[in-house]
């Protein structure tokens, strides 16, 4: 599916209603923020992360016989944390892969209702994944939660991960709107 050139600034000012309420202008810039804040997190220090973890452990395995134990525990886990910092980007901008084969023969009408369902469901589905993962911080914290190899605390990763969900809830929550609004204008 084709890339869509419709930044979530235009998108918030489509939505701002006439009447001056600019209310969900500022929801939205806010919400568009936030996914941005996070993406750069998951650009500029989780992936960083990972890759310099996995250097030091190629190099050290290969050149001084000292592999780091947790390199791989270490990795996957800050992978975890970088892609679900990125979602809530990719959903605003609506760079998600689609099962374009079913979904472009669909008329508009039936788009905008899949759209709807789908992210309402998925924004259900963020709700409780968000309240569960908040749940578990201060348990793993009280815990000191650690893996097998990686013996740093799980709770900071934790945080990370809930923050992304509640951006991702967020922008799943606009998306619901905005196609609902679609939708109640006739599909324009």
């Amino acid at each position: 599916m084709a890339a869509q050139d419709v930044s979530t600034d235009d998108m918030a000012a489509q939505d701002v209603p006439a009447n001056g309420d600019a209310g969900a202008g500022r929801v939205m810039r806010g919400v568009d923020k936030a996914a941005d804040v996070c993406l750069s997190g998951s650009m500029y220090i989780i992936y960083p992360a990972i890759l310099l973890v996995i250097m030091i452990d190629v190099i050290g395995r290969n050149f001084f016989e000292t592999p780091l134990s947790w390199a791989i525990e270490g990795s996957g886990l800050f992978l975890i944390g970088g892609i679900f910092l990125a979602v809530p980007r990719v959903e605003l901008d609506k760079e998600h892969i689609l099962l374009d084969i079913l979904y472009a023969r669909y008329p508009h009408r039936m788009k905008l209702i899949c759209d709807f369902l789908t992210r309402a469901f998925a924004a259900l589905w963020m709700l409780a994944a968000t309240i569960r993962s908040a749940m578990e911080i201060p348990t793993s914290y009280a815990m000191r939660e650690s893996g097998t190899d990686f013996r740093y605390p799980f709770w900071p990763m934790r945080v990370i991960m809930t923050l992304g969900f509640f951006v991702l809830m967020l922008a799943l929550i606009y998306s619901v709107v905005h196609a609902y609004g679609n939708f109640r204008k006739g599909g324009r």
